[in-house]
C-alpha cells in the first residue's frame, strides 16, 4: 500500500536494509563475480581459488543507503558494504540514499538514475515487470545455494510465468495492537487469539470513552490507507478485491462479503460509537493516537509495536499483538499480506546484475547475516530501543537458520518484542490486491467516508456504484498479460 511505503515503511526500509540481504554462498556464481578466498568465506562457499579463475571484472554498483537522519542504520550499511567489498574487492560500491516511490521510478528509469537494487513494495510487482524494470533473476537464483529455502509466501508475489523477478526483504501481515493500559482501567478482559467480530465490537465498546478522548478502535479512513485497513474485513469476510474475468480485471469487492465487511464498520461508527470524534485518520495519526493511549485498538503489526516504544515511548509490556479477528467463531484470522522486496535493476549490464545480486543476498542465510542482526541488537540495547521481528521473514523459522535466528532473539529478552508463538500459528496472510491497488484502496476510503458521515447511507448501492465507476475509469484500462 502505497501510504504505508511513504509512511511507515520509509521509516522501516532503512531498518530493514540493516539486516537483510547478501549471501556469503556463492557456489555457482556466475564467472567474474566470485569473492575473495578468505578463512571465513570458506566455510560458506565453495569458490574455486583465485588463482583458478580468470581475474575478475571491475565494476561499480550503487547501492540503497539509509537516509541522513537515521545514523543506526547508516553505520551498519556502511559496516556491510566493507565487508562485501573483503569479499569482493573487484567491485565498487558507491551509496545511494534514494527510496523507491511509484511516483519517482518512472523517472529515474527514463533518466537511467536507479540504483543498482532497489527496495520497493509488494503491490508494485504488475508495474515493475510490465514495464520492464525489473530484472528477470532465473539465471542467478539456479546458481543460487539458497533458492530453495525462501520463504515461498513471500516470493510468490514477485512470481510472473515461472520467473522470479525479486528477492523478499521482509513481510508485513496486518494484525490488532492492544494497549493493554487501557483495557486495564475499565477492567475489561483481553481478547483471546481467537476471536471474533463480535469480540472486537464488545471490547471496543468497553473501553470507549468519549468524554475523556478515549477510543475503543481506531481506523484509518482519511487517504487509501482507509481501504488498505478495510480490505482485512473484506477478507475475513470470505471476500476479493477483484478478479480475472475473459482477460480483463473486475472488482469483486461490492460482493456479500463486501457488504458484511462495510456494515461492520458502519456499526462500530453509530452503534457502537466507539470511533474517534475525528475519525478521519491518516496513517500517522492512528499510530499517534494510539501513541498517546488515545485508542485502545488499532490494526497494525510488529514495525508498529517498535515504533510505539522506539518513537512513542510505550513500555513493550503494555503492548500485545493479536492476529486479525475472524468474523465468526472458527473462521480464519486473515490480514492483508504485503511486504518490501529487493529489485535487480535490468539496465545494469549483467555483470553489474550479478555484483549486485550477491550484494543483497550477502547475509542471508550466513553466518554474517545473524551477525549483522546480532550488532543491530546491541545497537538497540545500547540505546534503548526495541526491536520487534516481523512475522513472516525472508526464511523459514522451522529451519536451521530460523532457529539459529530465534536463539539470537532470545539472548535479548529487553530487547525484543516477541510475538506469542499462538497468535503467529493462527495469523494467515492475503496479498494486496495485484492491480492498481493504491487506486482501490482510494475508492475504497471513499465510500468508508460517507459510511461514517451518513448513519442511513446505503453500504450496498455506494459498493455497486463505486465498483461501477471503477471498473469504467480504471480497470478496463488495464492489460493483463
Amino acid at each position: 500500500m502505497k501510504k504505508r511505503g511513504l509512511a511507515a515503511v520509509t521509516v522501516m526500509l532503512a531498518l530493514l536494509l540493516l539486516i537483510s540481504a547478501c549471501s556469503g554462498n556463492n557456489a555457482g556464481n556466475q564467472a567474474g563475480n566470485q569473492p575473495a578466498n578468505d578463512s571465513k568465506n570458506n566455510e560458506e562457499s565453495s569458490a574455486p581459488p583465485a588463482s583458478e579463475t580468470e581475474a575478475p571484472k571491475e565494476v561499480t554498483i550503487t547501492a540503497q543507503y539509509a537516509k541522513p537522519d537515521n545514523p543506526v542504520a547508516m553505520s551498519v550499511i556502511d559496516d556491510r558494504i566493507e565487508r562485501f567489498k573483503a569479499l569482493y574487492p573487484h567491485v565498487t560500491v558507491e551509496k545511494n540514499d534514494w527510496q523507491y516511490a511509484p511516483q519517482e521510478i518512472g523517472i529515474k528509469m527514463a533518466a537511467k538514475q536507479a540504483p543498482s537494487f532497489f527496495n520497493t513494495f509488494a503491490t508494485e510487482g504488475n508495474t515493475l515487470v510490465g514495464r520492464g524494470w525489473a530484472a528477470d533473476l532465473t539465471s542467478f537464483m539456479a546458481n543460487y545455494q539458497h533458492a530453495n529455502d525462501l520463504n515461498p509466501t513471500l516470493t510468490s508475489a514477485f512470481e510472473f510465468d515461472g520467473k522470479q523477478y525479486a528477492l523478499p526483504d521482509s513481510a508485513y501481515i496486518f494484525m490488532v495492537m492492544i494497549n493493554k493500559k487501557l483495557f486495564e482501567a475499565k477492567n475489561v478482559p483481553l481478547p483471546t487469539p481467537d476471536w471474533t467480530w463480535d469480540d472486537l465490537y464488545e471490547a471496543a465498546k468497553a473501553t470507549a470513552d468519549p468524554d475523556k478522548g478515549i477510543a475503543g478502535f481506531a481506523s484509518m479512513a482519511k487517504g487509501p490507507e482507509g481501504g488498505w485497513n478495510w480490505t482485512n474485513f473484506l477478507y475475513q469476510a470470505g471476500g476479493e478485491a477483484q478478479k480475472v474475468e475473459g482477460g480483463k480485471v473486475v472488482s469483486t469487492f461490492q460482493s456479500e462479503a463486501g457488504v458484511k465487511a462495510m456494515e461492520f464498520l458502519k456499526k462500530l461508527r453509530w452503534e457502537a460509537n466507539v470511533l474517534p470524534e475525528n475519525w478521519a485518520l491518516n496513517y500517522g495519526d492512528t499510530y499517534n493516537l494510539f501513541k498517546q493511549g488515545r485508542a485502545a485498538i488499532v490494526l497494525g503489526d510488529s514495525g508498529r509495536i517498535e515504533d510505539a516504544v522506539n518513537n512513542g515511548g510505550m513500555n513493550k509490556d503494555d503492548l500485545l499483538l493479536l492476529p486479525m479477528p475472524a468474523m465468526e467463531a472458527g473462521g480464519e484470522h486473515v490480514g492483508v499480506l504485503g511486504g518490501n522486496y529487493f529489485i535487480i535493476n535490468p539496465q545494469e549490464a549483467p555483470e553489474v546484475q550479478q555484483a549486485a545480486f550477491d550484494f543483497v543476498t550477502m547475509d542471508f542465510f550466513s553466518d554474517s547475516g545473524i551477525e549483522a542482526v546480532r550488532k543491530d541488537l546491541e545497537a538497540r540495547k545500547a540505546e534503548g530501543k526495541i526491536k520487534a521481528p516481523p512475522v513472516a521473514e525472508y526464511f523459514d523459522p522451522n529451519s536451521e537458520f530460523g532457529k539459529k535466528m530465534q536463539a539470537l532473539y532470545a539472548e535479548y529478552p529487553e530487547t525484543v518484542y516477541v510475538t506469542d508463538p499462538d497468535v503467529v500459528a493462527l495469523t494467515k496472510g492475503k496479498p494486496e490486491p495485484a492491480y492498481n491497488a493504491q487506486d482501490y484502496y482510494a475508492v475504497i476510503t471513499n465510500v468508508m467516508q460517507e459510511v461514517f458521515i451518513n448513519k442511513d447511507a446505503d453500504v450496498k448501492a455506494l459498493l455497486e456504484q463505486a465498483a461501477s465507476k471503477f471498473d469504467a475509469d480504471v480497470l478496463s484500462k488495464v492489460v493483463v498479460e
